[in-house]
């Protein structure tokens, strides 16, 4: 596969993703992209914004599969880890981000982080994925802080 050196499109992304070896598939304006092992794989979905950056966000959790007593030090472990998990950020999606999530328990705990698009390298989306993944690796003390 041709490598694209720079990348300005959901489909050239999801082409970059492929030729750096992540199973990456375009559906309906998103790129779902697994990342972080092969048993059980976390499901990364880039999007792109309003503001035409490309928006890689990466679910850990749901509120629901937190124990409630354990709430506040999950949030207070998440604040905390925000700044080692640089550059993505730990952030819950609530209502007010999405209309269908009507139920608090239903609130994804997510790594969020974006990127310029229109003259992305494959260097760029290389660097962003492996930013995830470590990412990934670091907010294992918060998942532990509070999973069931």
């Amino acid at each position: 596969m041709q490598e694209i050196t720079k990348m300005g499109s959901l489909e050239q992304v999801a082409q970059g993703l492929a030729s750096l070896g992540y199973e990456a598939e375009l559906q309906e304006g998103s790129i779902f992209a697994k990342i972080g092992g092969t048993e059980k794989p976390f499901t990364a979905l880039l999007t792109k914004d309003e503001r035409g950056e490309l928006v890689i966000t990466c679910q850990l959790a749901k509120l629901g599969d937190l124990r409630e007593e354990d709430l506040p030090k999950v949030f207070l472990a998440a604040l905390d880890a925000n700044t080692k998990t640089r550059p993505y950020a730990l952030a819950i999606i609530s209502d007010a981000d999405d209309a269908t999530l009507d139920k608090e328990e239903e609130w994804p705990l997510v790594l969020t982080d974006s990127v310029p698009l229109g003259d992305l390298s494959s260097e760029e989306l290389k660097a962003a994925m492996d930013n995830l993944l470590s990412a990934l690796i670091t907010s294992r003390d918060v998942l532990e802080a509070g999973l069931r």
